[in-house]
């Protein structure tokens, strides 16, 4: 639950068999050739070819790098990147790991979020959201406290209540369609430069895209 996902919109990959079938399906409605295959992934066409005649293995990089070039060309939505949902990218709030349960919600509420960003000294955890601490005040995850347990909870901390959910860390040069397939996953999605997070894209963002 506390790992952090990097530019993946698929943990669990159908099964091999599934896998290249969905490829070969969705290269087939896109007009997508073996031989652009193997140039997306900078391999030879021969390597392609042994791939879907099940001679060579398509490991999991490889993979969510072809559906993602796949989608984006099924995709109705525009071609450009998400920097144009987030021509100004809002300022990045976060909080600490450290910091209590009390205080992350307060910047929820003050703030009107869903989540926030939360961070351990420099480092992307993940995000803390209304829904792990109304998850938390009804299955508490410590069998012993002195009191009621709200006030307990209170008083914990971000990371001893376990309160951060999982997201994907995308570059901000990814697609709009890209960011949309974590975003029906996430609560919000990270976006970096060089791997430094720098901004969030939320659900709300996308709704620009129809005003």
């Amino acid at each position: 639950m506390n790992s952090v996902m990097t530019r993946s919109n698929y943990p669990h990959l159908p099964q091999v068999e599934d896998l290249l079938r969905m490829i070969e399906q969705w290269c087939k409605s896109t007009g997508v050739t073996r031989a652009d295959l193997a140039r997306l992934l900078e391999v030879d066409r021969s390597a392609i070819t042994h791939t879907f005649q099940r001679q060579r293995k398509l490991d999991y990089e490889e993979s969510v790098q072809i559906l993602d070039y796949l989608l984006n060309r099924l995709s109705p939505l525009p071609e450009e990147t998400i920097k144009l949902l987030c021509i100004r990218p809002r300022e990045l709030k976060r909080i600490q790991s450290s910091d209590t349960v009390a205080k992350a919600a307060s910047k929820l509420m003050e703030d009107d979020f869903t989540q926030i960003p939360v961070f351990g000294g420099d480092k992307y955890l993940g995000l803390a959201t209304d829904r792990m601490i109304i998850e938390r005040l009804l299955d508490p995850n410590e069998t012993r406290f002195e009191g009621r347990w709200i006030d307990r909870l209170r008083k914990m901390t971000i990371k001893e209540a376990d309160i951060i959910e999982t997201s994907s860390m995308y570059p901000l040069d990814s697609s709009i369609t890209s960011v949309a397939q974590a975003l029906k996953q996430f609560y919000a999605v990270m976006l970096s430069d060089k791997d430094q997070p720098k901004s969030i894209v939320t659900r709300w963002d996308y709704l620009k895209l129809l005003t």
